[in-house]
């Protein structure tokens, strides 16, 4: 076997291997927003905190694909922005649980309903830190969003229908998050949409992965003019 073929084993190995990876933090984040699957405090714990960074790697991933057919600033505004919005998500986690497990040890920790009460106010104070850092995440989330929807619009048919489907969720995601603000949508009587932006990520990573493997299988085939 020559070098160059383990130089490109190496490279698919670790490109299903990102994937792989991005695609167990989306579903991890799609669980964290919905908690559909009761998963142990330490490993939904990790999970969560390797969405941020995980991300950032997935969407430098996303600009090297799309770069070369989108020499504009959409795209490159678009990738700062979301970098942006998945450092500040990481560091929103990190203060809300910073809050929460404190919190709720202590409450459970005691039966002095003074202490409780004192605790409670304690915490609607503090706990606004990290839903502002959300709203700043959300913002830069929704714009970058959008921005890289619009790129993919011009891409293909599959391109169109997801990019028209993000930039229409993000920006309902941001109208209600600046409509309700301080409070979230979904503590306002509204509805979050954080999730379906989930959604668009999961469709766009499982559409690459299917548009590798043609790419490959129509590479593999042999030239009928050759």
């Amino acid at each position: 076997m020559t070098r160059r073929t383990w130089i490109g084993l190496a490279s698919t190995a670790l490109g299903l291997a990102s994937t792989a990876l991005v695609l167990v933090v989306v579903l991890a984040y799609l669980n964290l927003a919905t908690n559909v699957v009761s998963l142990p405090e330490r490993l939904a714990l990790m999970l969560a905190f390797a969405i941020g960074p995980v991300a950032i790697v997935g969407v430098l991933e996303i600009y090297r694909e799309l770069a070369p057919g989108s020499p504009g600033p959409m795209l490159r505004v678009g990738t700062v922005f979301l970098v942006i919005a998945f450092a500040l998500l990481n560091l929103m986690l990190v203060v809300q649980q910073s809050i929460f497990i404190p919190y709720l040890e202590t409450m459970r920790g005691t039966t002095d309903e003074a202490l409780k009460d004192s605790m409670r106010l304690v915490f609607q104070g503090v706990n606004q830190v990290q839903l502002g850092i959300d709203v700043s995440f959300d913002i830069f989330y929704s714009l970058g969003l959008v921005l890289v929807s619009l790129v993919l619009i011009r891409t293909t048919r599959f391109g169109m229908v997801l990019g028209i489907y993000g930039a229409v969720v993000a920006t309902g995601l941001l109208i209600l998050n600046m409509a309700t603000f301080p409070t979230p949508p979904a503590e306002a009587g509204l509805f979050d949409l954080g999730p379906y932006t989930g959604l668009w990520w999961l469709v766009l990573i499982l559409g690459g992965i299917t548009g590798r493997r043609r790419g490959k299988r129509h590479q593999a085939q042999p030239d009928p003019a050759a």
